[in-house]
């Protein structure tokens, strides 16, 4: 059985939003997430919910699994 091509993306997710995607995706708290990206906690959840709004995802683990699996977010790379 072979791994499902990526689906192309039906929206693209800013640069920014894929960085706080990624720190999610490793264990990093919204909160954290905000001070990794020079954010207060409460702007990179609103930021959080305009992108799930923008690519119709529900939950934040949701829209990592949307930006995986339209290959916007490659989750073997390191979180800086």
């Amino acid at each position: 059985m072979t791994a499902p091509a990526a689906q192309a993306p039906a929206v693209e997710i800013s640069p920014t939003d894929l960085r706080a995607l990624r720190f999610l995706a490793a264990g990093y708290t919204v909160r954290q997430t905000g001070t990794r990206l020079g954010l207060t906690g409460s702007a990179i959840a609103m930021r959080l919910l305009r992108m799930r709004e923008h690519i119709g995802a529900t939950t934040n683990a949701h829209a990592i699994a949307i930006a995986v699996r339209t290959g916007q977010l490659d989750l073997t790379e390191t979180t800086r």
